[in-house]
């Protein structure tokens, strides 16, 4: 009878997110990987397959811990915008003791595109999934009465590539100070300002 492999798995694919996130996938050798999550050769290929298929869950833990920090905002019941700006000062100025300070999606695209990676392509779904939830908020906040400056649609798109831009920018170390008013001048234009009599 062969020996169980027992190790908890949802800590290894954490341990490797954390990895890859701050080398990237190709920055990380798979001796790299194996000294990270504390596994032999054997049991990392019997259990995952290859570094890619380490990397494609990583990925998609990324983004569930995401949706999950979403959702914890949303438990809180505040107003549908409301909800939206704490979760957006919550991952640009809650990053700074990351790995990274860049998205770990956005830097899979950025070094794995060109390769054409199937990587990069779920890391691009990935995306959009969190753009789609943008919109969402913006569209129930509509419904709640917000006044906003542009379409749902076209709000979301800007404040995506804002957060991405933002998120880079903090790569240079502002004043923290420098930072959060970044983000107020950001949140500040989703809403329609007030008519002047």
């Amino acid at each position: 009878m062969a020996n169980s492999i027992k190790f908890d798995r949802a800590e290894v694919i954490s341990k490797a997110q954390q990895l890859f996130w701050q080398r990237g996938f190709n920055g990380t050798s798979m001796r790299d990987l194996l000294d990270a999550v504390n596994l032999r050769p054997g049991s990392l290929y019997a259990s995952f397959g290859d570094k890619e298929s380490v990397y494609h869950e990583a990925l998609l833990h990324y983004a569930e811990k995401g949706q999950q920090a979403l959702a914890s905002v949303q438990a809180q019941h505040q107003p549908a915008l409301e909800t939206l700006k704490r979760f957006v000062r919550s991952q640009v100025l809650g990053s700074q003791h990351e790995p990274s300070q860049v998205c770990m999606l956005v830097k899979t695209v950025a070094e794995l595109s060109a390769e054409g990676s199937a990587l990069a392509e779920l890391a691009k779904t990935l995306l959009q999934n969190i753009e789609f939830a943008f919109k969402t908020l913006l569209e129930q906040a509509v419904a709640e009465g917000a006044a906003l400056s542009a379409p749902p649609e076209r709000l979301s798109r800007t404040l995506q590539a804002q957060i991405i831009g933002l998120k880079t920018y903090a790569q240079l170390k502002p004043e923290p100070a420098v930072l959060e008013a970044m983000v107020d001048d950001i949140l500040a234009g989703i809403e329609k300002p007030p008519a002047v009599n």
